[in-house]
């Protein structure tokens, strides 16, 4: 008995060491850092690290945080927002004809469509890059550029299912532990339409692109 306790201790802190393998101790980090920061989880061999307390991210940081969750929750970024509106804009500008309605109408719908959705990918990657740092980055900044290539290195080392259903990151987002199905399935459709949507927008809607049944009264 004393034996197999023994081999297990061992094993047990084999197990431990190469899980905490490359991990820097977040005060050695982050030195200059006031609050808490914690290990959250590891990605290719990286350890990424996050605020112990969500509200103490700093003030650059945060703000970003706050945009990315709003865009979440909308499931449309800005960029899509302003096509959205640009062409609404100049479909209005014009005699109101019924393909203009027709065109009207299939903008609205498509907006419609994307409040089902329960998340576009990219957007929640964009939050979590934000809410989650590496040991060479400041967590009272955020650089887009270097934000980018955290995503790609994610999205090379996990599927997306397994990137988001990790208990940190769905801790974050908690409505995707609800989400009943594949999550690596639904994401690459969400991808599909969301690159058909933006095509829409920027051909107008244009009848060679979408077919349109309008109720002529």
């Amino acid at each position: 008995m004393r034996k197999t306790k023994q081999r297990f201790s061992e094993w047990l802190t084999k197990k431990l060491n190469k899980s905490a393998a490359g991990l820097v101790p977040p005060k050695k980090a982050f030195p200059e850092n006031k609050f808490v920061i914690k290990p959250a989880f590891k990605s290719g061999g990286v350890w990424y690290y996050t605020m112990d307390d969500i509200f103490n991210i700093p003030y650059q940081r945060g703000l970003e945080a706050i945009h990315a969750y709003e865009e979440l929750q909308m499931k449309c970024d800005l960029n899509y927002l302003r096509e959205h509106t640009a062409l609404i804009s100049e479909l209005l500008s014009k005699s109101i004809t019924l393909d203009e309605i027709s065109r009207i109408n299939s903008a609205n719908e498509q907006l419609k469509q994307r409040l089902d959705w329960i998340v576009i990918p990219d957007q929640a990657y964009k939050l979590a890059s934000i809410v989650f740092f590496d040991a060479n980055e400041d967590p009272s900044t955020y650089e887009i550029g270097y934000a980018k290539q955290k995503i790609e290195r994610w999205k090379q080392e996990q599927d997306v299912e397994s990137f988001f259903l990790q208990q940190p990151v769905s801790k974050l987002m908690p409505f995707l532990n609800g989400f009943d199905g594949s999550f690596l399935s639904y994401s690459a459709l969400i991808e599909k339409v969301n690159r058909d949507h933006l095509r829409n927008l920027s051909g107008k809607f244009s009848p060679n692109l979408v077919k349109l049944h309008i109720d002529r009264e």
